[in-house]
């Protein structure tokens, strides 16, 4: 039986926004411009500009609304082609705390050690709506913690590097049919709640300033491989098979089943230009590997279900295999631009943006994953006080997706393998339309007041 197909999903397509309240505002154009703390995600190279000791500590406000009219085709009795009402995710904003150390070690050394994690939403749709095939509740959230130097070589060569312990917590509840039927008496609910709570990574840096008006950056992360571990259930309440008598308990549970995926490779580059002094512009471009994770595996599973019926046949009752799921997805580019000016000495604005393509193709598209092609649209500013030891950071940003008519999908209920001849039914035509955006805060103090150049 395939019981855990849903999972695929939580691999993701795609981030939904970089970490970084200051980047936010740049519309993630913070590649060779990084100045703070938050240089270890997007350039280490960055950390040889911290001026001073100082601390951060921040919170980020995420959220993604989506709507999903799923259509219900025609039938062989003459029911017309039909919209069932629409599936929203209720989910609410997601919290993400941000916080780190950065200091200069004398002239040609930066570092800094810090806790960041990547910008995602959380998911929660009605229990019983006509999405519950492909998601019901989905949380996934993934952060980074370690330490990142920089060192300057030669008068204009700056080099970074970063060692990450990554940590990853997948939870996703979905529903499996039995039957093939769109229909709650037919359906499994299925949880799988499972964490990898050590992977080590790496990220390293580059950059390069030949005059103090231009700088070049370039960044880049190798893929980073997860095995998630915990547990999974099979919930059969409301299911025929267990009102009907031919299951002896509803609901069952694996302790330990284990979940491979991976983050791909992520290479950045950009290019900062300062007319003035007090403004930098920047374009940058951000590729990620999404194309390379093949397939995603579901190992160590073992749950049998209890049963006294003939009809279940003993080998129907129990799952103990590897599971290995097609990721099927694309590699994404984003184009970005930023402006960050100086307006005044205790004043400082940004604006920035990003398009990007989307991992997947239409007929892949599911309310577990709404990856369209995208753009972001942020704005944000700095207020220095007491000479610039406290410094507080306010960044809002826009999500824009491209809104889908989906009449050719592949996306299917997924079978629970007990009744043989089942047909799972494609459920992933209708109409999608989603936004969303991002709201931080963040304040930095520095041990000392900056000093006169």
């Amino acid at each position: 039986m395939i019981l855990w197909m849903g999972s695929a999903a939580l691999a993701g397509g795609y981030f939904y926004s970089d970490a970084g309240i200051v980047a936010t505002g740049r519309g993630g154009a913070f590649v060779a411009g990084a100045n703070n703390q938050f240089a270890q995600y997007y350039n280490p190279a960055g950390l040889i500009r911290i001026e001073r000791p100082t601390f951060n500590l921040g919170l980020s406000g995420v959220n993604q609304s989506v709507t999903f009219d799923r259509l219900r085709p025609a039938t062989e009795t003459g029911a017309p082609e039909a919209f069932y009402e629409p599936a929203r995710n209720e989910g609410g904003p997601f919290a993400i705390p941000q916080l780190g150390f950065a200091t200069p070690l004398g002239e040609y050394v930066g570092f800094a050690l810090g806790f960041y994690s990547p910008f995602s939403p959380s998911t929660m749709f009605e229990e019983e709506g006509p999405q519950r095939y492909s998601a019901k509740e989905a949380r996934v959230y993934q952060f980074t913690v370690g330490p990142s130097i920089a060192v300057r070589p030669h008068p204009v060569v700056t080099l970074g590097v970063g060692l990450q312990w990554n940590y990853l917590l997948v939870d996703q509840t979905v529903d499996i049919t039995v039957s093939g039927n769109d229909d709650p008496g037919g359906d499994i609910a299925v949880q799988a709640q499972v964490v990898d709570p050590f992977t080590l990574g790496i990220n390293a840096g580059l950059l390069v300033d030949p005059v103090d008006e231009v700088s070049f950056g370039l960044s880049a992360q190798p893929r980073t491989e997860y095995e998630a571990r915990g547990t999974g259930t099979l919930d059969f309440d409301g299911n025929g098979l267990a009102e009907s008598g031919l299951l002896t308990k509803a609901l069952y549970t694996d302790s330990d089943v284990a979940l491979a995926i991976a983050l791909p490779w992520v290479v950045r580059a950009g290019v900062a230009v300062r007319p003035v002094p007090a403004l930098e512009i920047e374009a940058a471009v951000v590729w990620q590997d999404w194309s390379s994770l093949q397939d995603i595996t579901i190992d160590e599973i073992d749950i049998e279900i209890e049963s006294d019926s003939p009809i279940i046949s003993e080998d129907q009752r129990r799952v103990d295999d590897t599971i290995v799921l097609p990721a099927g997805l694309r590699d994404t580019v984003s184009y970005r631009l930023g402006v960050e000016a100086r307006v005044h000495d205790q004043l400082a604005v940004r604006a920035g943006g990003f398009i990007e393509n989307a991992a997947l193709t239409p007929q892949q598209l599911s309310v577990a994953l709404v990856d369209t092609p995208k753009a972001q649209l942020g704005m944000g500013g700095s207020v220095f006080l007491l000479d610039e030891q406290l410094r507080f950071d306010a960044s809002a940003a826009l999500l824009l997706f491209r809104n889908q008519q989906i009449r050719d999908s592949t996306v299917t209920q997924i079978d629970a393998g007990i009744l043989p001849d089942t047909v799972p039914r494609v459920i992933g035509n209708g109409d999608i339309a989603t936004s969303g955006w991002v709201l931080g805060l963040q304040a930095a103090w520095s041990f000392r007041a900056k000093e006169n150049k």
